[in-house]
């Protein structure tokens, strides 16, 4: 297995996971280090769980996922952008729906859902030939989501000095732009 690829691989698909934890490190007004770490791990775990998924479906049939994953990152995305975009005129209460547990692990499955393509093509693109091998790339796809995912949160607390109506007018904007992104390019 080319350990390379995998750690280009899962520096490629967690992109979308590192924008989406910025803009929820954007809103942290607490600080904790805890809720950037529950923030990457929620990415990680759907960028973990969707190559598995791809490759056990690849090893079913291809053709069963065949243009539709990028359609619905896309609605997923752009619904939560615009709800969001649409609550910016609200006032931000501390348990915006937006920043909900909820809405978090559906982003994290909006953005993850590329990487359940990506589970399809593992073993060719990696060499990996073994289950063990499929979970060895799986896991550091994840390893490398959450680090990134993680530095992302903390880059957003650091750029936070946003109103918070602009800063989720602006992070919803920033949602459908990656479900188009998705759309569009994938």
């Amino acid at each position: 297995m080319n350990y390379f690829t995998v750690s280009l691989i899962g520096a490629a698909v967690a992109q979308d996971a590192f924008a989406a934890a910025a803009l929820y490190g954007s809103f942290d007004r607490t600080r904790k280090l805890r809720l950037a770490a529950v923030t990457a791990g929620c990415f990680s775990v759907f960028q973990m769980f969707m190559p598995l998924l791809g490759w056990s479906i690849g090893r079913v049939g291809a053709e069963a996922v065949g243009g539709i994953e990028n359609v619905l990152a896309f609605g997923i995305l752009s619904f939560l952008g615009i709800k969001m975009m649409l609550d910016s005129r609200k006032p931000m209460g501390i348990n915006s729906s937006a920043f909900s547990l909820r809405a978090l692990l559906l982003i994290a499955l909006a953005t993850s859902i590329d990487a359940l393509t990506t589970g399809i093509t593992l073993p060719a693109a990696t060499g990996a030939k073994s289950t063990a091998e499929i979970i060895t790339a799986v896991l550091m796809i994840g390893f490398i989501t959450f680090c990134i995912s993680f530095a992302g949160y903390l880059l957003g607390m650091k750029l936070s000095r946003l109103q918070p109506s602009a800063a989720r007018l602006i992070g919803g904007a920033v949602l459908v732009c990656i479900g188009i992104k998705t759309l569009l390019f994938s």
